[in-house]
């Protein structure tokens, strides 16, 4: 099996870069121009890097492009992260980068802070569950949707927040339930057997 070398593939218009571990530069250029959402004749270079060699399969780690010379946004904040942070106006206490994977954070305060909103976030899911389940016994649920990290209903600008997609017995392509609202919103060819299962008699046809 062929080593797996590192690669920079760059696009022009953001000047958005990656570092993809591939067998050659045709792989690599076509592996990168996917991730940076660019098609082959988009790629500005596609260039090796043999600096990154010793980090395949990959990926390289945050911390170690930033001292490179490449920037990121706080995972949190969407502060610019760089090797100058710290000339910028801030304290520079509050400006030492730290990583969790592949998200990068401007300091342990945003990475504190993006953390309790997860499982904030992820208690409101169980919650949302708990209470689906309750309100629709046998039903199959397919996604759960919660945006931000308490139970709401949708704002007055009409977005939803807390949402459960779902398979009720008989349907076929699904329905969804909305925090807060009295109404379920069901798939027009599932309508016969959502009459069915909520045991109520379809509306009358217009003559």
């Amino acid at each position: 099996m062929k080593r797996l070398l590192a690669y920079e593939v760059r696009e022009p218009d953001e000047g958005h870069c990656c570092i993809i571990f591939a067998n050659n530069n045709a792989t690599a250029r076509r592996e990168g121009a996917s991730e940076l959402n660019v098609d082959w004749e988009g790629v500005e270079h596609c260039r090796r890097n043999p600096a990154y060699d010793l980090y395949a399969p990959g990926p390289v780690p945050p911390l170690v492009l930033i001292k490179d010379g490449w920037w990121f946004e706080c995972h949190q904040c969407s502060r610019k992260i760089d090797e100058y942070m710290d000339n910028e106006d801030f304290d520079p206490d509050d400006c030492t980068p730290v990583a969790s994977g592949q998200d990068v954070f401007c300091c342990s305060t945003c990475q504190a802070r993006n953390h309790a909103e997860r499982r904030a976030n992820g208690a409101a899911k169980v919650a949302l569950i708990e209470l689906f389940e309750a309100k629709f016994p046998g039903c199959s649920i397919k996604d759960v949707h919660v945006y931000g990290a308490k139970l709401e209903p949708r704002d007055d600008g009409g977005g939803m927040k807390c949402t459960v997609s779902f398979l009720f017995p008989g349907a076929r392509y699904g329905a969804t339930y909305e925090y807060g609202s009295p109404e379920l919103y069901v798939a027009q060819g599932d309508l016969p057997a959502y009459y069915t299962w909520r045991g109520i008699e379809p509306p009358a046809e217009a003559p």
